[in-house]
């Protein structure tokens, strides 16, 4: 073995108390250091990506493959065709819902696919041993779709989003996002069975009077499952979403475990409620059952929600009021993420200034609406102390995108926003202080007062930022890089501008 000679003489030498030097540690050339490899994250999700692809894929070809087998081919070629009908109208519905803080697409597909393959997988497998081992046959029997078929199913399809609200548990912000992945992992699971159900009734009317008789029978189950309950299992599933929702937004051991499990157990409730009335009731005993408990049911779910994405506009609303106090934002800004008017109206007018414009317009509205959430989470104290370093980031992106977005007209709405006399005084609740650190959590010392170093200017409210009218019409002045607008009619100096109406 040879070494390498010495260097020449002269050569420089280890400074003394060095890694290098006799006296010093020495070095440990194969431990790693902590610092992350450039790309490597991204390296990480495209691999979990893959993966989730090829287990979606090989579930989707074997659920496939044991409905083809059951229907066979003429049974799952009109089974795919009618089974696909309802699916997009049901999907926008839920996606119409979700307008404040849309699901990533990812998600939305993980929890679309899972409940088309993996969830239907399951219950098809669970659902049919247990059928043989009750000594029933067909489609599965009356007992088993009423005290079997329920539990499993609702636990399969409800697993996806308890999944996703531990994964995600930093941007799952509570009963809307729980109900959108409720109806797309139902939505998925409706789809894969109603193709084995259109199927089989077609295989089973062709073989006695032809293709006509098979398809007349399809029309007719067509009418009930796709119909009458395109929503029902994503209905059902809601259930168990409300209480995901409801356990992420408290700090309670009791609710955070008792919500989720009382939600499914609704679930369960509503779907065996279901099934019995579809295998025991015949006739206008179905129609009563459906007409005076599934209708209700469902209306006071879309009620439900719908009020629940009122409360959302309004939290939002209320937290973006707190950096309002101390200058993070102007008090006009609000309107244009909290309400669905607003927002609408914002996108609208950056569109007439490009592309460019509306995707400023966009990203500032998404990273309001972020910053609300989080300032939430803060609030009700369900967030790790990681937070508040992400607040101060949203924080530092919202200050940095406001020039860059064409604001319209104010609108005559949000004229009447509540006027902020001054920062709190001592003893009150810490705000986020204008330019200054974020708010510092339950527990912390209160910001400075108004007029002490660190803190607001004396006098109260700062003055407003640079970016709407001060009584004229059109586009706002002192944003460089936009042009005057294309011409068209203008709303009234400092008036409602061109808003859409009233949704």
């Amino acid at each position: 073995m040879s070494y390498p000679s010495p260097g020449p003489a002269g050569s420089p030498q280890p400074a003394a108390g060095s890694a290098y030097s006799p006296g010093g540690p020495y070095p440990q050339p194969n431990v790693l250091g902590s610092h992350p490899v450039p790309g490597q994250r991204r390296n990480q999700g495209i691999l979990i990506g893959i993966v989730i692809a090829v287990v979606f894929a090989i579930a989707g070809l074997v659920i496939f493959g044991i409905v083809a087998k059951s229907t066979g081919a003429g049974g799952f070629t009109w089974g795919l065709i009618f089974a696909f009908v309802p699916v997009i109208p049901v999907i926008a519905l839920y996606l119409w819902l979700d307008r404040y803080e849309p699901e990533p697409t990812k998600y939305v597909l993980f929890a679309l696919c899972w409940g088309a393959f993996i969830a239907t997988l399951v219950a098809i497998f669970i659902n049919t041993e247990v059928s043989h081992w009750m000594e029933e046959t067909g489609s599965g029997g009356n007992r088993s779709a009423v005290f079997v078929a329920p539990p499993v199913e609702e636990f399969a399809k409800g697993s996806v989003i308890l999944l996703l609200a531990l994964v995600r548990r930093k941007e799952f912000d509570g009963i809307i996002d729980g109900l959108v992945y409720a109806g797309m992992v139902g939505v998925g699971f409706a789809f894969t069975e109603n193709i084995l159900y259109y199927g089989r009734i077609f295989s089973q009317l062709s073989e006695e009077g032809g293709s006509d008789a098979g398809l007349r029978g399809v029309f007719v189950l067509f009418f009930f499952r796709g119909f009458l309950s395109p929503f029902a299992h994503p209905l059902f599933t809601s259930f168990t979403a409300i209480g995901i929702g409801i356990a992420v937004r408290h700090r309670s051991t009791w609710v955070r475990f008792l919500a989720p499990l009382v939600g499914y157990l609704a679930a369960v409730l509503a779907h065996a409620l279901w099934n019995a009335f579809a295998s025991w009731a015949q006739g206008a005993g179905f129609f009563m059952a459906y007409l005076f408990l599934m209708v209700p049911i469902f209306i006071g779910m879309v009620v439900f929600a719908l009020v629940m994405r009122s409360r959302e506009g309004k939290m939002i609303a209320s937290r973006l009021y707190d950096y309002v106090r101390f200058g993070w934002l102007v008090a006009q800004d609000v309107p244009l993420i909290a309400t669905l008017r607003g927002r609408k109206a914002l996108r609208q007018n950056a569109k007439r200034y490009g592309a460019e414009a509306e995707a400023a317009a966009k990203a500032f509205q998404r990273n309001a609406t972020d910053l609300a959430y989080l300032r939430d989470k803060i609030v009700r104290q369900v967030i790790g102390p990681d937070a508040l370093d992400t607040e101060k980031r949203l924080l530092n992106e919202l200050r940095a995108r406001r020039p860059s977005v064409p604001f319209p007209p104010m609108p005559a709405f949000a004229q009447a926003t509540p006027q902020f006399q001054g920062p709190p005084g001592p003893g009150g609740p810490p705000y986020p202080g204008a330019g200054g650190p974020p708010y510092p959590g339950p527990g912390a010392p209160p910001y400075p007062g108004p007029g002490a170093p660190g803190g607001p200017p004396p006098g109260g409210y700062p003055p407003a930022q640079a970016g709407y009218p001060s009584g004229q019409a059109g586009y706002p002045a002192g944003q460089p890089g936009y042009p005057p607008g294309p011409p068209g009619q203008q709303g009234p100096p400092g008036g409602y501008g061109p808003y859409p109406p009233s949704q």
